[in-house]
């Protein structure tokens, strides 16, 4: 078996597009000392590229995966079996060495990405993190038991606790929780002691669900580290004095900033109102008072970015359900599934350079075009009218990996295939 993966996985990145696309995990992997004779058959390498490679052909089932591998190879038999893989995604040792080399390919993307908010001055180069959850459907090959019948599974599915940069546009880490936890309770318990929660000077962008005014003013004591979410309309209060608004443009659609104090909490809050420009009252919470209240509330209209990747991490690539049953199993799909995202960000931003795109006369050029000259006639919101940056990647660009990421590596493919579609969709 190990013979046939290996001539599998030759065939799979001899000067191919997937060899290319792959290269900055490869090399991240490199920075990873690790025992390779403990995984003789199926090498960490190879165990990665299956891995993404199933994300980008959104293959849900083992069975399907390893049938379309046999179109790659002459062998009679499997090149890979499914025990094999299923073994593989269970491993914990395994696990420990994904999460050491994803921590070097996310700060290389980091690196290599442009930045989001270079024009708002006041964030400085403080990070900006997007906490949300998403929930995954169980797999075929487990039963769950909820806590109505004695179990302790979440009704909801698998908890996939996401960190998301929103400078770069990027998913950063996850946290996977299989039992029925409420969200808050696995950033206060799984999360304690992690780095994310524990950045300096971080403005966290999170939901409403994440609100929990102790929790919050401890990491701003602690760490310096301030949140924006939506206001509950539930939630006790009391105004103590308002804030005046600067006449800036970074502040329309601001109707008042008011300081308040919170039943649990002893410090001071903001509670920013903001009116859209279609007319909608939106009602924002804040222990940040280093910037205009616009802007935290387009920081929080960003956390629309993090939706975004949400779309493609279920519906593009190949998470609508867990691939195996065991939390290490689900935790290495997670953590494939954001690499493989990674990767195709990587990508792009490599192929924008060697293609010298430029934005011009195209869809998505000329719809923004459209949305700053309706904010010159009518008004609106400035921050968000001169926001041009797309916050997804395209059903188009994942199709041209499906379809070519067996083809030769060369630059008039690039031209003739993908550069069409960087011109038009991105």
């Amino acid at each position: 078996m190990k013979n046939r993966l290996t001539s599998l996985t030759n065939t799979l990145t001899q000067d191919t597009v997937l060899e290319q696309w792959f290269n900055p995990m490869q090399r991240a992997l490199d920075k990873v000392r690790y025992p390779e004779k403990v995984f003789g058959t199926l090498t960490m390498p190879a165990f990665l590229l299956l891995g993404c490679l199933r994300q980008l052909q959104s293959h849900n089932s083992l069975r399907e995966q390893v049938q379309s591998l046999k179109h790659f190879d002459d062998a009679y038999r499997p090149p890979l079996a499914r025990s094999t893989w299923s073994d593989a995604l269970a491993s914990k040792k395994r696990c420990t060495i994904v999460r050491e080399a994803f921590s070097h390919l996310v700060s290389r993307a980091r690196t290599a990405l442009p930045e989001r908010f270079p024009n708002m001055a006041n964030l400085g180069k403080r990070d900006i993190i997007a906490i949300d959850a998403s929930y995954q459907t169980e797999s075929a090959h487990y039963s769950p038991v909820y806590p109505m019948e004695g179990g302790t599974d979440n009704q909801k599915g698998h908890m996939l606790m996401m960190f998301y940069d929103l400078r770069k546009a990027i998913p950063v880490d996850v946290i996977t929780e299989t039992t029925s936890l409420g969200e808050m309770r696995v950033i206060k318990e799984a999360l304690e002691h992690g780095h994310w929660m524990e950045v300096k000077n971080a403005l966290y962008s999170v939901d409403r669900a994440f609100i929990d005014a102790r929790y919050w003013d401890e990491r701003k004591r602690k760490y310096n580290a301030t949140m924006i979410t939506r206001f509950k309309s539930t939630m006790t209060y009391a105004e103590k004095e308002q804030r005046p608004i600067a006449k800036l443009t970074c502040n329309e659609g601001v109707v008042s900033d008011t300081e308040v104090t919170l039943r649990l909490s002893k410090e001071r809050w903001r509670r920013i109102a903001f009116m859209s420009a279609q007319g909608e009252r939106y009602v924002y919470l804040s222990n940040d008072f280093s910037l205009e209240p616009g802007e935290l509330a387009f920081i929080y209209h960003r956390r629309w970015d993090e939706e975004k990747f949400f779309d493609n991490f279920k519906n593009d690539l190949a998470n609508t359900k867990a691939w195996g049953k065991s939390p290490t199993s689900i935790e290495h799909q997670a953590l494939i599934g954001i690499i493989t995202y990674l990767l195709t960000r990587l990508f792009l931003e490599q192929q924008f350079d060697e293609l010298a795109l430029k934005a011009g006369d195209t869809t998505q050029s000329n719809k923004h075009q459209k949305k700053i000259e309706a904010y010159k006639k009518e008004g609106g919101i400035h921050l968000r009218a001169y926001w041009g940056l797309m916050s997804k990647i395209p059903v188009q660009v994942w199709r041209f990996f499906k379809n070519c990421f067996m083809k030769k590596s060369s630059p008039q493919l690039y031209e003739r295939q993908l550069k069409p579609i960087l011109d038009h969709y991105l």
